[in-house]
């Protein structure tokens, strides 16, 4: 998904600017290109520093979250699933949003099994984001 985000970008930086000289039009392309990509990887880290919450919540046994970092964490998940994915990947991705949330209220009292369960869905987001799940490249097992 932010492979497209990344190629659109690309489009429209070339497409709106329309000065006369050759030269400036390449300086603003490749300003508005790295603005763009900049964008992207903003978005990359704040991803990735929330869904950090995410996986400690997930991976840890005995922390009981309070109320106030819960639902940050599922405010987030709200923005993600309405702000950030088209509809098609809305109806797609609509259950484990959902199951994510309830696993979260469940907290800390949730079996071994839905801990996994809800890392496989973690890293299913990352995968609709196109961004590596981290802990497959550490090399720890779900």
């Amino acid at each position: 998904m932010l492979e497209k985000i990344e190629k659109n970008a690309i489009k429209k930086s070339i497409t709106k600017v329309h000065p006369v000289f050759r030269g400036k039009r390449e300086d603003l392309v490749s300003e508005r290109t790295r603005e763009n990509l900049a964008l992207v990887r903003l978005f990359k880290a704040f991803f990735n520093n929330k869904m950090t919450i995410l996986i400690f919540l997930c991976r840890s046994d005995f922390y009981t979250p309070a109320a106030a970092g819960l639902n940050s964490v599922c405010y987030f998940l709200d923005d993600l699933y309405r702000h950030m994915l088209d509809d098609n990947a809305q109806r797609q991705y609509r259950r484990k949003f959902i199951w994510i949330k309830g696993f979260l209220r469940k907290l800390p009292s949730v079996r071994p099994s839905q801990r996994t369960t809800a890392l496989r869905m973690i890293s299913s987001l990352y995968d609709c984001f196109g961004i590596d799940f981290p802990l497959e490249r550490e090399g720890v097992e779900q």
